[in-house]
């Protein structure tokens, strides 16, 4: 009688990898609930510029780094669901700006993508922008460094 084989389990690591597209998809939703280019390279720290940003949301070419595409990830688990917010005429206006930005380019919010498949090759959401007001408010100023803090 011969051992049952171990069982074979799929490469996680694989599965769950970080696209550039998918960073694109998860920036390009944040700023369609009013998080500007510069609120989002603020938040992910240094490495990422706001110029890295915008080339990403423009859908340049970009090399970035595992690392970096995965607070990116990270940033849009934080935020899909928040609006930034708006205490300052300068907050409101940076979000009014960033919901037109959206709003011209047809991005939909966190709501109109599918988790799943953000980061599959040739995922396109078949959802234009829409107005959204979020569950809440983003903390400030950085979700990630709160997290890494174990806060």
């Amino acid at each position: 009688m011969t051992a049952p084989l171990p069982a074979c389990e799929p490469d996680a690591s694989a599965a769950t990898a970080v696209s550039v597209p998918g960073a694109r998809l998860r920036l390009r939703a944040m700023v369609a609930i009013g998080h500007s280019p510069a609120r989002i390279a603020r938040a992910l720290g240094e490495g990422i510029s706001i110029r890295t940003v915008q080339r990403i949301l423009c859908g340049a070419p970009t090399g970035l780094p595992q690392r970096q595409l995965d607070r990116i990830a990270d940033l849009y688990e934080a935020w899909w669901d928040r609006c930034p917010p708006t205490r300052t005429k300068g907050e409101r206006t940076a979000a009014t700006m960033a919901r037109h930005r959206a709003r011209d380019a047809s991005w939909c919010t966190g709501m109109g993508l599918d988790d799943d498949r953000l980061d599959e090759p040739g995922y396109d959401p078949h959802c234009a922008w829409r107005p959204a007001t979020g569950t809440g408010v983003a903390s400030d100023p950085d979700p990630l460094r709160l997290r890494r803090q174990g806060s």
